[in-house]
């Protein structure tokens, strides 16, 4: 027992002296637990709305403002013609419109049903389904109303506001066609962080840094060096999960295979570029592995990958936009389901291209420093 506890003893004062597994050890379960507390949030709210109103009467407004109740809904958007409405979902103004027609308020009072033509993003089946049941509800508790003022009137009880739900992108709520591209993106993220990480500490554990110290190679000639032999591995990597993903679980791509590949190749830079980053702040193959996790965490719930951003508090979705994988697998879906094309992608290829930027030359920076030393 003596010897087991000497053997503990020197574990503890090892971890002790470490200066970078402690911080994982304490921070990787905090960071974990606050976005399971926060990002992990089904129930959504703020749902981008655009409108086209028709009629401008009564009727009309009293629907517009029974869906802005509880924040369910915010108008983002409002549409001057019927066309506008499913164009403004295509290009990420809004995830649902309603079109109102002409005549709302005399529709009404002759007793028919007005149909309200109903659009809704269906790239992700999770949300279309609570912006439907939302829109139900909404719908529902006005058409209530109403039928309790014609009912004291004595007139007939017709319900006088129908939908007609369009879904759009993913008619079939195939959970797949949502999922594929964001598993590509996790994907791409953890196989290059780690994959480069790994390689470089490797080298440090086994003194082949040395040997690249005493070559005239500069820091970010080496940082280049180590990045391009990954990129073109990663990048097979790339083609062959998008294919599995198109031709096995039938994922459309309804847009330009062109902007897809350059989205994911821009994203692969700076992934490896992470993965540079994280070697020169790790000394073993273990703190590697930690800082890889710490880095994809954000990457899983800060995405959009599984958990709605709309549904995340302000701060976090704040966050988001910190998250390169957001980027990415937002162009991906836009790409593969909704055929978008660089009138939509160019946000996404530029928040790319800064972050790579950034990542190498931050990387190039903590190389050249840690060959100094």
């Amino acid at each position: 027992m003596t010897r087991v506890l000497a053997v503990a003893h020197k574990e503890i004062t090892q971890i002790r002296r470490d200066h970078v597994l402690p911080r994982l050890i304490v921070g990787l379960p905090v960071m974990m637990m606050l976005l399971f507390g926060y990002a992990i949030n089904f129930t959504l709210s703020g749902i981008r709305l655009s409108v086209y109103d028709g009629s401008a009467d009564r009727v009309s407004q009293a629907l517009v403002q029974e869906l802005g109740k509880d924040d369910k809904f915010r108008l983002t958007h409002a549409a001057r013609s019927p066309q506008e409405v499913p164009e403004a979902i295509d290009e990420g103004r809004a995830r649902v419109g309603l079109v109102i027609p002409e005549g709302a308020l005399q529709t009404v009072r002759q007793d028919k049903s007005l149909v309200i033509e109903v659009y809704v993003d269906g790239s992700d089946p999770n949300f279309a389904f609570q912006a439907q049941a939302a829109l139900r509800k909404a719908l529902g508790d006005l058409n209530g109303r109403l039928l309790a003022g014609k009912a004291l009137a004595g007139q007939a009880v017709t319900p006088p506001l129908t939908p007609s739900l369009h879904t759009l992108y993913n008619p079939d709520n195939k959970t797949a066609w949502f999922m594929i591209p964001g598993i590509i993106g996790l994907i791409l993220t953890q196989f290059t962080v780690l994959l480069t990480a790994l390689s470089i500490v490797r080298e440090g554990e086994s003194r082949m840094m040395e040997t690249l110290i005493a070559t005239p190679v500069k820091p970010y000639e080496v940082v280049l060096g180590k990045v391009l032999p990954y990129l073109g591995i990663s990048f097979v990597v790339a083609l062959l999960v998008l294919a599995l993903g198109h031709w096995v679980f039938g994922v459309p791509v309804q847009g330009n295979l062109g902007w897809l590949l350059l989205l994911m190749l821009l994203f692969l830079v700076g992934s490896l570029g992470v993965g540079v980053l994280i070697s020169t702040l790790a000394r073993t193959q273990v703190q590697a592995v930690f800082g890889t996790f710490a880095y994809a965490f954000p990457t899983i719930f800060l995405s959009g990958f599984v958990f709605p951003i709309d549904g995340m508090p302000a701060l976090f979705q704040a966050v988001s936009y910190a998250v390169p994988a957001r980027y990415l697998i937002e162009g991906l879906r836009g790409v593969m389901l909704r055929g978008v094309g660089w009138e939509f992608l160019w946000l996404d290829f530029l928040a790319l291209s800064v972050f790579g930027a950034l990542v190498l030359m931050l990387a190039s920076s903590r190389f050249r420093k840690q060959l100094a030393v």
